[in-house]
């Protein structure tokens, strides 16, 4: 469903077969449509970037956590390309409604939400609910309609502000948290969108589908990463990330370890702040948990989540070990509508700026950004939200705000302009360090290759071996097998992103793999999709991708990762990490060998491009190849100069 969103008109579309072929759904038809009508030119808060929602074929089925969606723009925060995935129940519930993607353009006279009743659409005032938070405007909308178990995608005050890393959130806290698209979104004056289905999902063979999904539903019963995620969410990571190997992303990434962790961990969460649980539509592991605060300053605040992500960027990434202040931070960033990685990363950006003494109390308007301090958070949260003071450069992110003071270039932790998220790869792999370089996206997180083969894969035996070719690419800190793991993981990522399921049950739990997923697509499309074509329908969707990057005349030069990684061993702890750095470049040229990047700019390669169905992208890139080689020529020519 397109809407112009200038004009109040919209339209719907049926998709053709050829192209459901091709691009499958969700992720796919996303990325598809933002290379082809969203060009380097366009700026990300013009009325022609376009916000688009994604589903995909299995959404709304009893298949594995169907509830995914994938929201794509060109990216305010980096200027590339941009997207982001969250659970719940409104994918599906836009599934049931008819319609597989939403394709917002333009922007709309003033504040307005939609609302999408089946075949009935409208596009309505919004005023009285701009400047609410996201469960607040939740609440108005579902009261104004008069149903309550409709579901409702909206955005925060940041993204009504346009921060540029604003997210959008559905079912009040389930975000689709990265790039800034809540922001792309907020500039088009659009404040949420809510649907009600009444339809269902057609399926080809309903027997068959039952039959695979609930055999696969019983091994995970038993599956061991799903029982850790269904005892304390994603904060089950705390303990072993921190006692055993060594990533605990404590002041700005700067360490990996602090002997306290366990305050934050999901064993003690558990028992101090568990509200209760909740699974997103069609969960086999309900990882998702509501917590509350019940003592102290901040008591009888609650949340969804947090997730681990969201947990420590305005915690331990800040320099706060206490766990009330850790839930008083996420509180804070899903109020505001706020990505929780680059709202931290910013944060921490600042608190080593002004201990390095790159800040002043002149640049921040009289605040002293001392590590650990709860309250300065507290009000920099808010700043950043509402465009206030020095949070209106830090509203911009790191990477933008470095530039635009002029100092703190060797405190970024980011890639591509997108901050990393709490995941050192000096102890968490390198896998995911080369993901982090060369992910299509800047500042990867797992979205991406969510390389997990090397930090579970372990615990499904011969799964490496027939995957890699080894079982020594299990281990995390050694390069044997990385490139190839990272290549595969990318593919079969985008595939997953492409079917709406859960990358918890096919990549972190290998709980859910081909031989479940693609017997239940052919059940439900009635067709005769192989392994071989889904993941080249992921390699299809990874390479338009990266030459997205690749027209923005990004390539070869930003495959890298923070110096800090490179060049600064790991500070001395009782983990694996003690001492280590990532050897990014021992694995870069297999990696590029196997993508068949061209080894001079990092460009998808012409041959690869037209096998895979993408001429017209080769002919396309043929003149930003040419820019891209004079301009890194003319750099090294300036350097010498200098030398």
């Amino acid at each position: 469903m397109r809407f112009d969103l200038t004009k109040g008109k919209w339209e719907v579309e049926e998709t053709p077969y050829e192209y459901r072929r091709k691009w499958l759904g969700g992720r796919g038809y996303n990325s598809e449509v933002l290379y082809n009508e969203v060009g380097p030119d366009v700026d990300p808060f013009s009325p022609n970037n376009l916000a688009m929602l994604g589903v995909g074929p299995l959404s709304g089925t009893f298949g594995p956590s169907t509830g995914r969606v994938t929201v794509t723009a060109k990216s305010p925060l980096t200027g590339g390309f941009g997207d982001s995935n969250m659970g719940g129940h409104w994918g599906a519930e836009l599934k049931f409604a008819g319609y597989e993607q939403i394709i917002l353009k333009g922007k709309a006279p003033k504040p307005s939400y939609i609302w999408i009743d089946d075949d009935k659409i409208e596009i309505r005032d919004a005023s009285h609910i701009w400047g609410k938070f996201p469960r607040d405007a939740d609440r108005i909308i579902k009261e104004e309609l008069g149903d309550k178990d409709i579901h409702i995608v909206t955005i925060g005050p940041a993204g009504e502000n346009l921060v540029r890393f604003a997210c959008t959130f559905n079912d009040c806290y389930r975000a689709a948290g990265r790039t800034g698209h809540g922001a792309v979104i907020g500039s088009k004056n659009i404040k949420a969108i809510a649907v009600r289905g009444t339809g269902g999902v057609k399926i080809a063979d309903p027997e068959k589908f039952y039959q695979i999904t609930s055999d696969w539903r019983k091994t995970m019963r038993t599956d061991p990463m799903a029982q850790g995620l269904y005892a304390y969410g994603s904060l089950v990571l705390i303990m072993p990330c921190n006692y055993e190997m060594g990533w605990f992303p404590w002041k700005n990434l700067k360490y990996g370890y602090h002997p306290d962790a366990r305050n934050i961990s999901g064993e003690v969460w558990a028992k101090k702040h568990l509200k209760g649980k909740e699974g997103c539509f069609s969960c086999a592991i309900v990882c998702g948990i509501h917590s509350e605060i019940r003592d102290g300053k901040y008591a009888g605040e609650y949340t969804g989540g947090p997730e681990y992500e969201a947990c420590v960027p305005t915690g331990p990434r800040v320099g706060i070990i206490d766990s009330n202040e850790c839930l008083h931070g996420a509180v804070l960033t899903n109020n505001y509508g706020m990505d929780a990685i680059e709202a931290g990363a910013s944060i921490s950006w600042a608190m080593e700026c002004w201990e390095k003494g790159y800040l002043t109390a002149k640049d921040t308007g009289g605040l002293e950004l001392n590590w650990g301090d709860a309250e300065v958070v507290d009000k920099l949260l808010r700043m950043m939200a509402y465009r206030e003071g020095f949070g209106d450069i830090l509203a911009e992110g790191p990477t933008i705000a470095a530039k635009k003071l002029g100092v703190g270039e060797d405190c970024l932790v980011s890639t591509r302009g997108m901050s990393l998220p709490g995941d050192d790869p000096r102890g968490l792999g390198f896998g995911y360090g080369l993901s982090f370089a060369v992910g299509t996206r800047g500042g990867c997180d797992h979205l991406r290759s969510l390389c997990c083969l090397e930090l579970s894969g372990y615990l499904y035996p011969g799964l490496n071996e027939k995957i890699v070719g080894t079982e020594a690419c299990s281990k995390p800190l050694v390069t044997d097998g990385k490139a190839k793991m990272v290549w595969w993981e990318e593919h079969h990522k985008a595939f997953v992103d492409c079917l709406q399921v859960c990358c918890f049950n096919t990549h972190w739990s290998y709980g859910c793999r081909n031989e479940h997923l693609i017997p239940m697509l052919n059940a439900v499309t009635g067709l005769d999709f192989t392994e071989e074509e889904c993941l080249t329908i992921g390699e299809r969707i990874y390479n338009l991708e990266r030459a997205y990057w690749s027209r923005q005349l990004s390539g070869k030069n930003d495959d890298v990762v923070p110096r800090r990684f490179t060049h600064e061993p790991m500070p001395e702890n009782p983990a694996a990490s003690s001492g280590k750095v990532l050897p990014i470049d021992e694995m870069l040229p297999d990696y590029y060998k196997l993508r068949q990047y061209e080894p001079e700019t990092g460009f998808p390669g012409d041959k690869r491009l037209r096998e895979l169905g993408l001429a017209y992208v080769a002919e396309e890139l043929k003149p930003y190849r040419e820019k891209y080689i004079a301009r890194e020529k003319q750099k090294k020519a300036k350097k010498k100069d200098k030398e």
